[in-house]
């Protein structure tokens, strides 16, 4: 017998390429999915996004889970309830695009945010168990690169034989010590795919195919309206909102090329050498964000899209 689950993650509010994937999905006969986290955030479809995933959960068999962005907002709100202390969000290059989403999303949508797992043990009779989760089994901020020593560590560790993650943005998958490892990729904000939604259709085998047991991972880089999405984010203010954090995504979008770490970094380092002082973010001057963003060879795309 065989079996078909899709799996979906990194949408951060790319609406257009979410639709185009489970679109593609469901016209292969896919009823079952995993999304695996960082749902919202970075691009402007946030409302789109999150009534998608209610309306997919309702349709279908949908195993989820919590990114680092739903970790972000769910973090905010208890800033902001006085429940714990931390930074506010500003509209600024530092964490405008954020504190965007931030007032989209209801209290609806963060409650359900955290009653989300960030990891989950996927079990179906006769199939091999399967270790999800966005970042690692442990933490949604950790990166499990293809081949990394950290991610050779957790299938050691792991009491399955497979192990499914995203967050790192990059798909690709390896075998180590009998066991597998497969990433999905992004499909909102995809590094080196421009316009293209990555995601991957696990195949799966029990005990009466020939091979026996195992899952095999198809991983797809579909084609979406990506012009939309970049214009969406004139148009819809998110980028006179989040400035040039937005920008380096624009660029992401068009070219496939991330600078995000380093543009972070980079403004902060600069604004602490100037001033002699540590920078505490989200307080970074903008003037500080421009000399970065030209140090990396970023496009200013704040004033123009075309």
């Amino acid at each position: 017998m065989t079996k078909q689950i899709g799996v979906i993650a990194d949408i951060h509010s790319n609406y257009t390429a979410f639709k185009t994937a489970v679109g593609y999905m469901e016209n292969r006969g896919i009823s079952e999915f995993f999304l695996l986290g960082d749902f919202v955030s970075d691009t402007t479809d946030t409302r789109e996004t999150m009534q998608f995933i209610y309306s997919l959960a309702d349709r279908y068999d949908v195993h989820i889970l919590r990114g680092n962005r739903e970790e972000y907002f769910i973090g905010q709100r208890k800033v902001r309830r006085g429940e714990t202390e931390g930074e506010k969000w500003i509209f600024n290059s530092a964490s405008g695009s954020l504190l965007y989403t931030y007032e989209l999303l209801t209290d609806k949508d963060i409650d359900f945010f955290e009653s989300l797992p960030i990891t989950f043990k996927y079990e179906c009779e006769g199939y091999p168990s399967i270790t999800c989760c966005h970042g690692s089994p442990s933490s949604d901020r950790e990166l499990l690169q293809i081949g990394a020593d950290n991610t050779k560590e957790w299938l050691k560790k792991i009491d399955t034989d497979y192990l499914l993650a995203a967050h790192t943005h990059l798909q690709g998958n390896f075998e180590y010590e009998g066991k597998h490892y497969f990433n999905t990729g992004a499909s909102g904000i995809a590094i080196g795919a421009p316009g293209l939604v990555q995601c991957l259709i696990l195949h799966g085998t029990d005990a009466s195919e020939p091979g026996g047991p195992s899952w095999k991972a198809e991983f797809l880089n579909l084609p979406y309206d990506v012009g939309y999405v970049i214009d969406a984010i004139y148009d819809k203010g998110l980028m006179e909102k989040g400035q040039w954090f937005v920008a380096n995504n624009v660029y992401i979008l068009k070219t496939g090329i991330d600078y995000t770490p380093e543009l972070v970094t980079a403004a902060k380092s600069l604004q602490e050498q100037a001033t002699g002082r540590p920078a505490l973010w989200p307080y970074i001057e903008e003037k500080y964000f421009t000399s970065a963003a030209g140090d990396l060879g970023i496009p200013d795309f704040r004033n123009f899209c075309k």
